[in-house]
């Protein structure tokens, strides 16, 4: 039958060769502005029937001036064009989402989260249950297909469908497109041909007056594609009046929650790691002597396990002793540092859900300001997924009146699945962690934070997310490295102290501390039993150096791993910097 049905494909694009004109019936969808011209010379009295069944065949996808050849091409199934969901994604919109094994598309806008399941004809805006005229369905085994009206809902594009020909043009409406009316010399028609050659084989011929959309001009040939999806060349000779029709920017809905975001100078805020319930009785302590911060982010809550069960350290008293200092409160909220943990919850649209769900109701519950995701643990495969789940979870809080903001390593090569500018452009902050430069486990001794390190990590998180929502990390800790010779190989190992205790040990040890203008920070180091101990130093010196950049660049503000680590002195730096 498909052969037959090929068969008769090819019968039909013959017949449009060898005359040139048909009678049309088009599905035009967001079409053009005047109707299709019918052209006299072949007269069909129903020319859906000319080519009767074609439509169980693929249809041929053309966007602009390509054809574009797919593993799996749009399908007419019982009246309606379907799009495949990776099509959709890669050519018109990628904020669509596929949840393959749970069969669940998933779409979101900026205060929006569109939810369907396939063939069912409910779906869920935001929790409110809404009825589809025409449902999601998997046409090809494992194969979803989008209806073509829903793309249409979500993309800024014109979709012209050729039903005689089986053919759907795409058409990109923020690009500028010139069209050319037809008006040939010496004929009542021009021709479209396959090659820039007058001998070329005649693709379509186009009745005067008929509008065509130009894509290139030599001066002699005008490469061209007709309105029913015929791609060519024509002679300059035979276009009369061009037209230049500007295109058109998207509406995009831009939500204002300032209103939660508004600080005096730039945002001053300090990471709390609360390990244990009681830990949360020590707040006040925390905040002596601090003055100019503005928000505390206590590490309260986890993900438990692969159920999207979470851990909650929060605390009622705790988030209202913080507002009675004027404090907001966000809670942070970890991926609890494992990666198998955050694939197995991530992946999932339902297992995505119940988080939500359960950080909408603590939320509430304790009175929160904002959450503070921290998911350091995510895989370069569930990259897409974090993505997804930051796209479903802010519209959420947005709504409840939080801040949301996102942390994220220092720009490099295996961060990008971290999709930093995806994010940012719906999270109110990115949270650059300016700092383990050289971590704890570093197979080498060095800086915590270089200023060379953290300005290359503010410029190239600038090239992907507005100044006005980063927020720079600085760390109030400095690392003691030990490097021993043990079987001729230098090994290396290194503990994390506040400034302060940091300070003291070297100190007491015989170090001097001379400062390094290169990497803007102190330097020390001695040698005791055969170990060489060496320090980069972190403090109000270092600190003043990597706050100057936070002023240079225009960011929104600080925020510092861990209070209760810092000097004093520290907050009369940022005082002066920041307010």
């Amino acid at each position: 039958m498909k052969i037959l049905l090929g068969i008769l494909r090819i019968v039909g694009l013959i017949l449009v060769v060898m005359y040139g004109f048909f009678g049309t019936n088009w599905l035009t969808l967001n079409g053009f502005d005047e109707d299709y011209l019918l052209l006299p010379n072949m007269h069909v009295e129903n020319p859906g029937n000319l080519l009767a069944g074609l439509n169980g065949l693929d249809t041929l996808p053309i966007i602009e001036n390509e054809i574009i050849k797919l593993d799996h091409y749009p399908k007419m199934h019982q009246g309606v064009v379907y799009l495949p969901v990776d099509f959709v994604r890669i050519y018109l919109n990628d904020d669509f989402y596929w949840d393959e094994k749970e069969k669940v598309l998933t779409y979101t806008t900026i205060k929006d989260v569109f939810r369907m399941k396939t063939d069912e004809l409910t779906y869920f805006v935001n929790d409110e249950s809404l009825t589809l005229s025409i449902p999601i369905r998997e046409l090809e085994e494992d194969v979803p297909y989008i209806p073509l009206e829903l793309v249409k809902k979500f993309s800024h594009n014109r979709f012209l469908y050729n039903r005689i020909l089986d053919i759907l043009v795409i058409e990109n409406l923020s690009e500028d497109g010139l069209y050319g009316h037809v008006e040939p010399l010496a004929k009542t028609y021009g021709v479209v041909r396959r090659y820039k050659d007058t001998t070329s084989v005649i693709v379509r011929k186009v009745v005067k007056g008929e509008k065509i959309k130009i894509y290139g001009d030599d001066g002699v040939w005008l490469e061209v594609r007709t309105k029913d999806g015929f791609l060519g060349f024509i002679r300059k000779q035979d276009i009369g009046k061009e037209d230049l029709i500007k295109g058109t920017k998207p509406n995009i809905e831009i939500y204002d929650y300032t209103t939660q975001i508004n600080f005096d100078g730039g945002l001053n805020l300090a990471w709390h790691q609360v390990s244990v319930p009681e830990a949360n009785r020590f707040l006040e302590n925390k905040l002596e002597g601090v003055y100019g911060l503005d928000v505390i982010s206590p590490t309260w809550l986890h993900i438990k396990n692969s159920e999207g069960d979470l851990i909650n350290l929060c605390d009622l008293d705790y988030v209202r002793e913080a507002h009675s200092r004027g404090l907001q409160v966000w809670a942070l909220f970890t991926d609890s540092f494992n990666k198998e943990l955050a694939h197995e919850v991530l992946s999932s649209t339902s297992k995505r859900e119940k988080v939500i769900r359960e950080l909408l109701a603590l939320s509430a519950l304790y009175e929160l300001d904002g959450i503070n995701i921290d998911f350091e643990s995510v895989s370069k495969e569930d990259g897409p997924h974090f993505v997804q789940f930051i796209k479903e979870l802010t519209p959420y809080l947005k709504k409840q009146g939080l801040v949301v903001s996102v942390d994220m390593y220092v720009p490099s090569a295996w961060t990008a699945h971290y999709g930093r500018k995806e994010v940012g452009e719906v999270v109110d902050y990115i949270m650059i962690m300016g700092y383990d430069e050289h971590w704890g486990s570093s197979p080498e001794s060095g800086s915590v934070a270089s200023i060379g390190f953290v300005d290359r990590g503010i410029y190239k998180t600038l090239e992907e997310v507005p100044k006005e929502k980063v927020i720079l990390g600085l760390p109030y800790y400095t690392r003691i490295w030990m490097e021993e010779k043990i079987d001729g190989e230098i090994k290396v190992s290194s503990k994390a102290y506040g400034m302060e205790k940091a300070y003291e040990l070297m100190v007491e040890a015989g170090a001097i501390f001379e400062w390094d203008d290169e990497i803007k920070q102190y330097y020390a180091e001695y040698e005791k039993e055969d170990i060489r101990y060496r320090m980069w130093l972190e403090d109000e010196r270092s600190i003043e150096e990597k706050v100057k950049l936070v002023d240079s660049y225009n960011l929104a503000g600080v925020a510092g791993w861990k209070i209760g680590l810092e000097k004093d002195e520290i907050w009369i730096v940022l005082e002066e910097y920041l307010k």
